[in-house]
């Protein structure tokens, strides 16, 4: 039974279902509840649900059971960039990088998280001087610099000092006057 609920919350998950990938996890975690791999699984669910408390609890719980497997700290990485704590990211991406220094996705979220880190330690545009930063507010950062196809975009100087000073160039299209 605990087999077939986490293989089919391993299917649905890979659907982009995550609500029940995690009620599926959770049906494993109870007869299993020493298994790291099953937080592991459910802590990954919660954060793409932005529910980063749950996943941090899980991550948590993951690495508690196996300190030394680096993906717990992965998981860990990811629900503290999720809640904004961005140093606390940055630990668990290196705690992690020191289990296994080759991890890409460890030095992929260690990357992130020390640019969000240098992002939030800047002094922010006032109200109204950004066209684009407050309108889509910090999750949307958070998942624009977890997308791989627009990581690239915000890890540049030039594209995060223009983001971070507001400024943007619209090309205005001719009103025929």
């Amino acid at each position: 039974m605990a087999d077939e609920a986490k293989a089919k919350g391993n299917e649905v998950f890979a659907t982009g279902n995550y609500t029940d990938a995690a009620r599926h996890f959770t049906e494993t975690i109870n007869p299993a509840p020493a298994n790291h791999v099953l937080f592991s699984n459910r802590s990954a669910a919660y954060a793409s649900l932005n529910k980063f408390s749950d996943a941090l609890s899980d991550a948590q719980k993951t690495v508690e059971l196996k300190p030394d497997w680096s993906k717990g700290y992965s998981r860990l990485g990811a629900a503290h960039m999720g809640l904004h704590s961005y140093n606390d990211a940055v630990s668990a991406y290196k705690k992690g990088l020191e289990i296994d220094p080759n991890n890409e996705p460890l030095k992929s979220g260690l990357a992130d998280a020390e640019a969000a880190l240098a992002r939030s330690s800047r002094s922010r545009p006032g109200p109204g001087t950004s066209l684009f930063g407050d309108a889509f507010g910090p999750e949307m950062w958070v998942k624009l610099s977890s997308d791989p196809t627009t990581r690239g975009f915000l890890q540049q100087p030039d594209f995060n000092d223009a983001g971070a000073r507001g400024v943007v160039e619209l090309e205005v299209p001719d009103q025929g006057t």
